[in-house]
């Protein structure tokens, strides 16, 4: 269960704990995992760039990049680069590190 959030407005709740994500290359996710992007071969597979939040693997492809000039996270202290949307109604939001190989993952909710 989420509890108090780590940023809100009357538009929407942000949860998180600002820990930093290793970012993982599809060469390193198990066969289990592999299994679950199987739109990608074997090769594309391979180059592509991962995280792991909350028990699920994320693909970062499916994440749209954020203009904080025109989103609903604009008045945020915590500048995002990504969403992802799970609902119409919540998603996940992700903050790059200087040296990309880490994320920062939250939780929103609208």
């Amino acid at each position: 269960m989420l509890k108090k959030p780590s940023w809100s407005n009357d538009k929407v709740k942000i949860f998180g704990n600002g820990h930093d994500i290793p970012i993982i290359y599809g060469y390193e996710l198990s066969d289990k995992w592999k299994k679950e992007f199987d739109y990608y071969d074997e090769e594309e597979l391979d180059g592509n760039m991962f995280f792991s939040y909350k028990g699920w693997i994320y693909d970062m492809g499916e994440f749209m990049r954020v203009d904080s000039n025109n989103s609903p996270f604009e008045e945020c202290p915590i500048k995002f680069d990504g969403y992802k949307s799970d609902s119409f109604f919540s998603g996940i939001l992700i903050r790059f590190s200087d040296d990309n190989e880490f994320v920062k993952a939250y939780t929103y909710i609208s």
